[in-house]
């Protein structure tokens, strides 16, 4: 349908093209215009080295008015408007009219000649990319008629080449059909790998953490179990509430690192962690908000990791500013690991390092049996890549 009908039905929204956004199509068609401006360019410019620097003037007059209607459509592709896309294919199509008729009756010269069929061949290619196959072939029967008017002779030899050009600009508009299907194709199934990689997070960071915190043995369990129920039933409560706001609600308030940090440290303390927070008096990051949620969701998940495994129950968490970043460490002396020998679990894996690497950011787990782990994270205070 799109070599058939052309871009200028997406463009004014007329037609639509099944498998591709129309909005995609706006974008990148019009550009493909470029291609037979190229084309006359490079022409010319062979045309112009054949015939030297002792060309006639004359010839040198038509190549400066070949550039003109190059230029000026150069620049509409790049801004482009619903009512050039209409105006464009007409003025080339009158413009190489003219040109044709002023060639014949001012010079017949060679390199004049290859300079109107050049520009002709463009014409066509101009029509097809944005009118469609039909359009294109309704140009070339009104060049085939002209040139019959003015030179019979060359009339087999100007189809072919227009012919060409038709079937060329032609197999562009269906190259590029596939390519933009297959790219789009290809963006949906990462994207659904993804979406499934942050559901896993989710679930982890989330239901499975809160779950294995009950299962951890504490003293007040044995001395005053009702007291300990009934935590574990304000946590339920709480995460519960938690999770049903994230899925009914998106907040649109911005919440800054600092604030995020000093809610988690709560929610950490009402787990059983003291999270001390330290942020120098004159760091204030300013981060987008998928960076710092990412620091958050991080931070998290290493405080998790640290009261769950460290058998301390204290950390520090300090923040502050490098360049072109923010670095922030959560810092514990517990237990600790052999890094080399023990195996990334789920949380480092895909909670920790995952994550801050989507937003082109890095971590760094450093840990020594008996001395505790220091989790390092690094986050861009510009990201250079779309985030979810």
């Amino acid at each position: 349908m799109l070599m058939l009908g052309g871009g200028v039905g997406i463009l004014t929204g007329r037609h639509q093209v099944p498998g591709i956004p129309a909005r995609l199509v706006q974008t990148t068609l019009p550009r493909l215009v470029l291609v037979p401006l190229v084309f006359r360019l490079v022409m010319l410019v062979q045309a112009l080295w054949s015939a030297g620097l002792g060309a006639p003037s004359v010839l040198w007059t038509f190549a400066l008015m070949h550039l003109v209607p190059n230029v000026a459509e150069a620049l509409w592709a790049f801004r482009r408007s619903p009512a050039g896309t209409r105006m464009v294919p007409v003025a080339d199509a009158g413009f190489a009219a003219l040109f044709i008729l002023a060639a014949a009756l001012i010079s017949p010269d060679l390199a004049i000649t290859s300079i109107t069929w050049t520009h002709l061949m463009g014409t066509v290619m101009i029509w097809a990319l944005l009118r469609g196959a039909l359009a294109g072939s309704l140009v070339v029967g009104g060049a085939m008629a002209l040139n019959t008017l003015l030179d019979p002779a060359s009339s087999l030899g100007l189809f072919l080449t227009l012919a060409t050009a038709l079937v060329a600009s032609l197999a562009i508009v269906g190259l590029v059909g596939a390519s933009m299907r297959f790219a789009l194709g290809f963006g949906e199934q990462q994207g659904r790998a993804a979406e499934r990689e942050r559901h896993r997070r989710d679930v982890h960071d989330t239901v499975l953490q809160v779950m294995e915190s009950f299962a951890i043995p504490a003293p007040a369990d044995e001395l005053d179990p009702a007291a300990s129920l009934d935590r574990v039933r304000r946590t339920a409560r709480a995460q519960a509430m938690r999770i049903r706001i994230s899925l009914e609600h998106e907040s649109s308030e911005r919440i800054g690192l600092r604030q995020r940090l000093r809610l988690l440290a709560a929610e950490m303390a009402a787990e059983g962690l003291r999270a001390e927070v330290v942020i120098q008096d004159d760091c204030a990051p300013e981060l987008p908000e998928e960076a710092a949620m990412a620091l958050h969701d991080s931070a998290r998940e290493a405080l998790r990791n640290t009261l769950k495994h460290s058998g301390t129950r204290r950390a520090v968490v300090s923040v502050e500013e490098i360049g072109g970043g923010v670095s922030l460490t959560v810092r514990d002396h517990g237990a600790g690991f052999d890094v080399g020998d023990r195996r990334r679990g789920f949380g480092l894996e895909n909670s920790i390092i995952a994550r801050m690497a989507e937003i082109g950011g890095f971590a760094r787990i450093e840990s020594t049996p008996g001395l505790g782990t220091r989790v390092v994270l690094l986050a861009p205070s510009v990201l250079r890549v779309p985030v979810g």
